[in-house]
């Protein structure tokens, strides 16, 4: 086992928020005489001190059982199903930290532990109740596959320990019954068939029954039989009021955060309307990396779930979106790849959108001529802004002509950035070795000028820290665009 102080758990692709309120108890004595209680739909049978309460319930794809003593004092409690992360079991637990967290804001997690295999989680908490009480518990974690087991035991702060062996009996003793929960075939083992975009630009997952459209470079609409599910990656532009121009079906409006420009664009373009955000994640983890690369003007990335009305049927989707500004502020560009289905359908779709999710790939081949292209297609849309310039038009051409060629240079850094995110992906440069460039991928770092491979879990992308397999070095992560130009592009 490993130990982590303070570890912060996130959330990822798909979100949802753990039960909310957590019960506590001061326990009795292990000695207590034991009597067995069947939960109210019969999916658990557990064994408790005479008195205490059970109750239990259902979350997306998940059973939950609570027990409490007869004052709300001491609890144990046991969560059983599908992992809506995938087989993420961190991810999963950074939703139940923060389910808890938005209710409690004082949360600590004094004690976090992992194994190797990332498989199974202990930690401990302490936070202060609404009515001033410190509080303790200790949960643990599994998963395999997608399932997972989500069990703990909580208290008063101080008495954790005495009420243990009570709590820890009870808890041991839960049996969750044949056919409590079942995942079933179709929202857990989709078969999933792979695509690619027509023009070779991406490559992708959907179930065998979909069907998508192209929309253009690295852009598609993947959608069920039935037109009600759907898997989108689309890139709109916008042009700013800054930019005084005014071309017939062109998108106006200032700067915005991902989920806020998704809000405008759906109603803008009429595809949604009463959108609701149930949550939204900053990622500023990846604004610090794209505003390194992307220095022609602002960079937000965000996480976002939602509900709004769409053909008068109330939906879900997940997005992931990016939204890029651009120096003179005269325009910038939205970019998202979402899921969604109907309301009550989202959540038994979950695992599936997260495998199509991460399925998405950019062609590097691709990548290279549109590259090339991009000068071409810029030059055209300076064209056509020109023409319709309602001022000076020398001044607009040259103003337009710098912002475009900014954006140019640092187009192929951010395809760059954007690929190795998506792939798993990281490159290191070594000053003692010259200038020679390590690339580490998921399964280990290959050194790319002498092709020697070092393959296991301390090198892969997930765990390598940069520390030259060879030498005693620590070597330099390409997370700039002037490192990315030097070692990189010109090789």
């Amino acid at each position: 086992m490993k130990r982590w102080t303070g570890i912060a758990l996130t959330g990822i692709l798909l979100v949802f928020a753990s039960s909310g309120r957590v019960m506590w108890a001061q326990a009795k004595t292990a000695s207590a005489p034991m009597k067995k209680y069947v939960t109210e739909q019969a999916s658990f049978v557990l064994y408790a001190p005479e008195g205490w309460k059970t109750s239990e319930g259902v979350q997306g794809q998940f059973r939950t059982v609570i027990a409490s003593d007869p004052t709300g004092l001491s609890v144990v409690a046991l969560f059983h199903g599908v992992n809506p992360a995938g087989s993420d079991l961190f991810a999963l637990a950074g939703h139940f930290v923060n389910g808890i967290r938005n209710q409690y804001p004082d949360l600590k997690l004094p004690n976090v532990m992992a194994s190797r295999d990332r498989k199974n989680l202990v930690f401990d908490g302490v936070y202060t109740d609404a009515q001033r009480r410190k509080k303790e518990f200790r949960c643990w974690m599994t998963g395999t596959d997608r399932s997972f087991l989500y069990s703990s035991i909580e208290a008063p702060e101080g008495q954790l320990a005495s009420s243990k062996q009570l709590l820890l009996t009870i808890l041991s003793n839960i049996r969750i019954m044949k056919g409590a929960y079942q995942a079933g075939t179709e929202a857990t083992n989709v078969p999933l068939k792979p695509c690619r975009l027509h023009d070779g630009s991406a490559a992708f997952q959907i179930p065998r029954d979909w069907s998508f459209q192209s929309l253009g470079t690295g852009s598609l609409i993947a959608r069920d039989p039935s037109g009600l599910s759907s898997f989108i990656v689309g890139k709109v532009d916008v042009l700013t009021p800054q930019a005084n121009v005014n071309i017939p079906g062109a998108i106006v409006s200032p700067y915005l955060a991902p989920h806020r420009a998704m809000q405008f664009l759906a109603g803008r373009l009429g595809l949604a309307t009463g959108m609701e955000f149930l949550q939204v994640i900053p990622r500023q983890d990846l604004n610090q990396q794209l505003s390194q690369g992307y220095t022609a003007g602002s960079a937000t990335a965000e996480e976002f779930l939602y509900t709004f009305l769409a053909q008068g049927r109330r939906c879900k989707e997940y997005s992931f979106g990016m939204s890029l500004g651009s120096r003179l502020n005269i325009n910038w560009t939205f970019w998202h790849i979402t899921v969604g289905a109907p309301a009550e359908q989202f959540d038994a779709y979950a695992p599936t959108f997260a495998s199509m999710v991460q399925s998405y790939k950019i062609d590097d081949q691709f990548a290279m001529r549109y590259v090339a292209q991009g000068m071409a297609r810029l030059r055209q849309m300076q064209q056509q802004t020109a023409q319709m310039v309602a001022r000076n038009r020398q001044e607009i051409s040259q103003m337009m002509q710098s912002a475009y060629d900014e954006r140019q240079r640092s187009m192929d850094y951010i395809d760059y950035q954007r690929s190795n995110t998506i792939r798993g992906h990281s490159d290191w440069v070594s000053n003692m070795e010259g200038g020679t460039v390590y690339h580490s991928d998921r399964w280990g770092t290959k050194n790319t000028t002498t092709g020697e491979y070092y393959e296991g879990q301390a090198y892969n992308y997930f765990n390598f820290t940069g520390k030259n397999p060879k030498y005693n070095e620590q070597m330099t992560p390409i997370d700039s665009r002037a490192l990315y130009e030097a070692y990189i592009k010109g090789k």
